[in-house]
């Protein structure tokens, strides 16, 4: 493999870092996960020492001396305490959900009690960003990246912020018994194509408390996203199809929707239609169960598109077509070259539809990095998430 020298020591510090940090869900950082050095303002700050120090040994001024001793007091304690505080950081990603190329999708952290037991919170500012991953050169992501590179610059992250305060931003956590609330912050993720990636490694550094030195992690939450298509309306064809042809595979799916008569009642699933809820028994009894019926309406239909057309404008044009269908509650298929759903409807129909057209033709890719903003750690109700599956 011709590799440039700037690709070869990018790969080999890649290939470090899998083994010194390995990927992993929850990250609870200690001596191995890591790197400290001092800042801009450190380095000047121990150079202002040592002249200090030259100064009061030429002149034989001992308060100068004693000056710069306590400066290299200060920057040795320094040391140890921003090392100590950002070892108290322990995050956990929750499941990305998909979102579309031309929308932004948010990567949920929650800040949860570190391994060694210290109750001890980590104060200061987090500094994120995405760090660029060695799989750039073989996925055409450089290219991408030049057009981008605004989106590449650092966030920062507010810690120990008020519970008033973070409630009034809206955003997410959820909250620990024994030890009170649990912080948490989304970090907004921006992909310029559809497909399933990998997020890569995300840098998290911080200075706290007086800026002398900076630690940071590489740190990879080993998750996966989805990104939809850009939904965009073109013509698709539509095509009738009979109830008989489609009948047994109704009978077999919990999730049929027909308006004929009723077959059996099942457990509620997420991302089934709710006027098919049978809520005498919800308020009977509490128990979700949705109703099922023997066959598919006759109006099922089946979107499809020209194959000799070109394939993004074919599947930006169908993934339009799903969210509209799903919108109208109507019962559809798809079938567009290798991909054949059968005629369904409900948010959990629409996922896999929308799914299928994202990956198709593609395979799993880690892109250089995400967007850039501004967030701040916040504390809200505790919300449910689910994601949809073939």
């Amino acid at each position: 493999m011709n590799w440039s020298p700037h690709q070869y020591f990018r790969h080999r510090f890649f290939k470090w870092l899998n083994k010194r940090i390995p990927a992993a869900n929850e990250h609870h950082l200690n001596l191995n996960s890591i790197f400290i050095l001092p800042t801009g303002f450190g380095w000047s700050f121990i150079l202002l020492s040592l002249c200090l120090f030259l100064l009061g040994t030429n002149y034989q001024n001992n308060l100068m001396l004693l000056l710069s001793y306590l400066c290299l007091s200060i920057m040795l304690l320094t040391l140890f305490y921003t090392h100590q505080n950002f070892a108290r950081l322990a995050l956990k990603a929750l499941p990305v959900k998909p979102f579309h190329a031309d929308k932004e999708g948010q990567l949920h952290l929650r800040i949860v009690s570190h391994e060694n037991g210290s109750t001890t919170p980590c104060f200061g500012e987090l500094q994120c960003a995405w760090l660029d991953s060695e799989h750039a050169y073989k996925s055409g992501a450089k290219l991408i990246r030049k057009e981008n590179k605004a989106r590449l610059s650092s966030f920062r992250v507010a810690l120990g912020e008020e519970k008033s305060s973070a409630l009034e931003e809206g955003k997410f956590a959820s909250q620990d018994k024994n030890k009170g609330p649990l912080q948490s912050f989304s970090i907004p993720i921006h992909m310029p194509k559809r497909g399933r990636f990998g997020l890569g490694r995300l840098t998290i550094s911080c200075d706290f408390p007086l800026g002398l030195y900076k630690c940071w992690t590489h740190i990879d939450f080993s998750q996966q996203v989805t990104v939809y298509a850009t939904a965009q309306e073109g013509p698709v064809t539509v095509d009738k199809v009979a109830a008989g042809n489609v009948a047994t595979s109704t009978m077999q799916n919990k999730n049929a929707t027909s308006n004929e008569d009723f077959y059996a009642l099942y457990d509620y699933e997420v991302g089934q239609p709710l006027n098919r809820v049978s809520w005498k028994h919800v308020a009977k009894n509490g128990n979700w169960v949705s109703k099922s019926f023997t066959s598919l309406s006759p109006n099922s239909h089946v979107l499809s598109y020209s194959d000799s057309l070109d394939t993004e404008v074919a599947i930006s044009a169908l993934t339009h077509a799903v969210i509209h269908w799903t919108q109208s509650d109507r019962t559809f298929g798809l079938r567009f070259k290798t991909i054949n759903i059968l005629p369904n409807q409900g948010a959990k129909h629409m996922h896999e539809c929308l799914e299928a057209l994202a990956c198709f033709d593609k395979s799993m890719e880690i892109p250089f990095g995400a967007s850039s903003n501004t967030v701040s750690i916040t504390t809200s109700k505790k919300q449910r998430t689910s994601r949809a599956a073939k």
